[in-house]
């Protein structure tokens, strides 16, 4: 090949290619390639024409994958030979160009860059402590655009004319700050301001237009008093990234307390944000993994072992009174690195600060500043407030890492079975990820595993561009899911569509969601349950517009999730363990053994936990008593042999709820025993919730999964090899030396399904505790027990099927216990694993499951028209 060969070639990169440094990259690659041509944005992605030395040109291409900038994230590069042109002497970035549809990724919202806090640090600096600073490589997208191509004149920053220094910055590639479509200063950009209680009843306005000098001085009064308001031990409302948050002083039990007293949270975790990675080092024992999600550009809260609380306590217990987990993030603003810095220069100690959405309970977070001053009045003494509208309400991401196998362990496990090693687990899934795509099975996101290879959706061979499916989602943790092409857009978390705001925020997201990709469904698939407001809002749509519509019964929808993320496509059993789904037999499920064939698409139910009573409905929700109290009638009745007393008076006599509850528990008696209004479930949350009763860990809940939380918190104080086993440090074959250390639970088979003794599992429980068993011991010996047990109904029903992948999903796998031990217990079945690694295990995932199968649903429907 003749390398002095002059030819011409045109690269189309697709995927987050805009508003990531990408043109800049191309335009110094060219450069020092000696290549001419042209690069600019388009409706396809990034469109790039190099003209040179052969040589050049394929190396241009080389380096273009292997050196891309930090954010930037390639889906495909499609090249073409073109034509040379005469005469052309140099490379140019060109005007964004595009039309309806495009393949274009929007980047996440970016936490604040390390160059970028250098700018704010130095007071030679134009920026110095500006509170809106960034770059290319970091700051507000997802939040701020409106639609594609990503371009100034379509997001919130339109209103703010660049100043002649921002603009030679925004329109020189060689600098960091070329085309970063936020990018402001003092002179040109946002400003900030504080109110008070006063001023915000007197509507708390803007104020009015001023110089560059007046706005630094507001901003320096707006973060002194605000600083104020927080080292006094107030509560205030700043303006974030995707919404308002409330702050106080994490180190203040005082405020700490009027805070949940304000919220009306006695007990749910509170997220925390420190100054610096140092600060969180010294309260929490962290791994690298974790420091290094904390320090990533999203910025996420991290889920941290605290440390063991000193005297004086580091942190009062408040924070996260039913776990040892804590909730850390670092600055992910300017704004709040300024605040810090204020801060870290007056407190005694480094300071921590309490950062929850603002919001009342059941309510989503608020936007803007007048929604703000509106609503929050009754939770705030003050807010700290800027003119940089957010244009879509983003609440912050929670993460916790893969349960991390220990060396002895990791040995003991092959495979896809090994835990994932320092991987996220999403509890929340949505600031710093939405819009980032789950890519379908095409797009080179098979795992590489015995298990799944070679099993790519059907779907994606029938047409080049599958059609957009909606997922609905679900009734609690709502998120939605759009289909584009081989993406999958799975929305923000929305929270739990209880009421009017929340629903119309959900419809927020829909709608910003499919004006952002341009796309609109074709189809879409909604819950079982008929009261869901998601599944009110899919059949409402689809009869307005004409569109099929399937009910995807709610634990398939999580089989098809986990399996969809893993892309596998052939036949695999699913393990859905979570709190309540209505079954397609009108009961409650929560335990469940699928089988799907997401290929097909085809499932069936092969198991269950075996059913027990919820006496009182939702309120045995509410109040885990009732279902123990259940548990124990049913005991009674034969059920579980292991468990006997001589009657259920005898039964209930020492049960830890009775003294409190002694009224209300003769009441459920009598529903118990005349069948009334005593639901039956097999669900595995209630289960874990009944257990956490009779331990005496939690009676009443005031919010979803406490009594859980706190019963595997108590399993993580096991002492022995139990604990070891339980933490990860050794296999959980070492447990099976030991006799009586598991116990065992019968698995049946009853009316075609096989059934695991619920009864029988809670019984054992129960008589260990009534004979003096400690109850990190019981807790700990309950979730080994549960995992070894519904791993032998998996392998049972594996190999009569002939099937040797099991997809793990539903809430209780956000349990690091659970998680860690079924990999394991399944392992020694002969089984691999499957497990969440994208997006939540628990109802914030679901949505996915929802829209893959809506899918391959149409692509069904198509295949037998033909």
């Amino acid at each position: 090949m003749n390398e002095k060969l002059t030819v011409r070639r045109a690269f189309v990169a697709s995927g987050q290619v805009q508003g990531v440094g990408f043109r800049p990259f191309v335009y110094r690659l060219a450069h020092e390639g000696g290549l001419t041509g042209t690069v600019g944005n388009t409706s396809e992605g990034v469109r790039m024409e190099v003209q040179g030395a052969e040589k050049e040109v394929r190396r241009f291409g080389q380096r273009l994958q292997a050196e891309l900038p930090p954010l930037a994230r390639l889906t495909g590069l499609k090249e073409e030979d073109l034509p040379t042109v005469q005469q052309e002497d140099a490379f140019a970035i060109v005007q964004s160009s595009g039309h309806a549809g495009h393949s274009v990724l929007v980047s996440p919202d970016v936490g604040v860059c390390a160059d970028c806090l250098a700018d704010m640090a130095d007071p030679q600096n134009p920026r110095y402590n500006y509170p809106f600073t960034n770059c290319t490589n970091c700051g507000p997208r997802y939040t701020i655009t409106r639609s594609i191509p990503y371009d100034r004149a379509v997001t919130s920053m339109s209103c703010f004319p660049l100043c002649p220094r921002c603009s030679a910055e925004y329109a020189d590639p060689a600098d960091r700050r070329f085309h970063a479509q936020p990018v402001a200063c003092p002179v040109c950009g946002p400003m900030l301001w504080f109110v008070d209680k006063e001023e915000a009843a007197a509507g708390g306005t803007r104020p009015q237009q001023c110089c560059a000098q007046d706005k630094e001085t507001l901003a320096r009064l707006a973060l002194e008093r605000s600083g104020q308001v927080l080292l006094e031990g107030g509560i205030l409302a700043i303006k974030g990234l995707g919404g308002f948050q409330l702050a106080c002083d994490a180190r203040n039990a005082r405020a700490v307390a009027l805070l949940r007293q304000r919220k009306n949270r006695p007990h749910k975790p509170l997220a925390l944000m420190a100054g610096d990675l140092a600060t969180v080092r010294s309260l929490c024992d962290l791994t690298p993994e974790h420091e290094a999600l904390l320090v990533s550009p999203e910025k996420p809260i991290v889920l941290c072992p605290r440390r063991q609380e000193g005297e004086p306590p580091a942190l009062p217990s408040q924070v996260a009174p039913d776990t040892r987990q804590v909730g850390f993030m670092l600055p992910n603003t300017p704004l709040h690195s300024v605040l810090f810095d204020w801060l870290a220069a007056r407190a005694p100690q480094p300071p921590v600060l309490v950062m929850t959405s603002a919001n009342a309970g059941g309510e989503p977070i608020c936007l803007g500043n007048r929604e703000a001053l509106e609503r929050l009045p009754h939770l705030a003494d003050a807010w700290l407030l800027h003119d940089r509208d957010i244009l879509v309400r983003v609440d912050d991401s929670v993460i916790t890492l893969q349960p991390q196998a220990g060396p002895a362990m990791a040995a003991a496990l092959p495979g896809s079975a090994r835990p994932d090693r320092g991987e996220p687990l999403f509890y929340r899934r949505a600031r710093g990820y939405v819009p980032r795509p789950v890519f379908l099975a095409d797009s080179g996101n098979t795992p590489d595993t015995e298990a799944t290879a070679g099993t790519a959706d059907p779907a994606e061979a029938d047409s080049p561009a599958p059609a957009c499916v909606l997922g609905a989602g679900a009734e609690l943790k709502a998120t939605v899911c759009l289909t584009r092409g081989h993406e999958a857009f799975v929305g923000q978390h929305v929270g739990d569509l209880e009421n009017p705001s929340v629903m119309a925020f959900y419809e927020e997201v829909v709608t910003h969601l499919e004006n952002l990709l341009e796309v609109r469904p074709q189809a879409l698939v909604c819950d079982l349950h008929p009261d869901f407001l998601s599944t009110r809002y899919a059949e409402a749509r689809a009869a307005r517009e004409g569109l099929p519509l399937w009910r995807l019964q709610h634990h398939a929808a999580h089989a098809a999730a986990v399996l969809a993320e893993n892309a596998c496509f052939s036949p695999a059993l699913a393990l859905c363990l979570d709190g309540t789904g209505l079954g397609d037999d009108g009961t409650v499920w929560g335990g469940e053994l699928l089988v799907m064939d997401l290929g097909r698409p085809e499932w069936r139910r092969l198991g269950r936990l075996s059913p027990f009573a919820l006496p009182g409905g939702d309120a045995a929700v509410r109040e885990p008593w009732r279902i123990a109290q259940g548990l124990i009638t049913q005991g009674m009745k034969g059920q579980a042999a292991e468990y006997r007393h001589p009657d259920a008076a005898g039964a209930l006599a020492g049960a830890p709820w009775l003294p409190e509850h002694a009224s209300a528990s003769r009441a459920v008696g009598e529903m118990l025993a005349r069948g009334i209004n005593c639901p039956a479930t097999s669900s595995c949350g209630r289960l874990f919730d009944a257990v956490a009763a009779q331990a005496g860990l939690c009676m009443t809940t005031t919010y979803e999964g406490q009594a859980a939380i706190r019963l595997e918190d108590a399993a993580n104080r096991a002492q022995g090899s139990l604990g070891a086993v339980l933490a990860g440090r050794t296999p959980m074959a070492d447990m099976r030396k030991l006799p009586g250390m598991i116990w065992p639970v019968g698995v049946t088979e009853r009316d075609g399904l096989l059934e695991l003794d619920s009864a029988g599992l809670f019984g054992r429980v129960a008589r260990g505790l009534a004979d003096g068993m400690p109850v990190a011991e019981a807790a700990g010996r309950f979730h080994l027990s549960l995992a070894e047990a519904l791993a032998g109904m998996a392998g049972r029903a594996a190999r009569s099927l002939g099937i040797t992948t099991v997809g793990l999903s539903g809430g209780v796998m956000q349990n690091a216990i659970m998680a860690r031990l079924l990999p394991q217990a399944l392992s020694h079945m002969g089984l691999k694993t499957l497990t969440h690694h994208e997006l939540p295990p628990g109802d914030g995932g679901l949505s996915l499951g929802q829209a893959v199968w809506g899918r391959r649903m149409l692509a069904a429907a198509r295949s037998t028209a033909c």
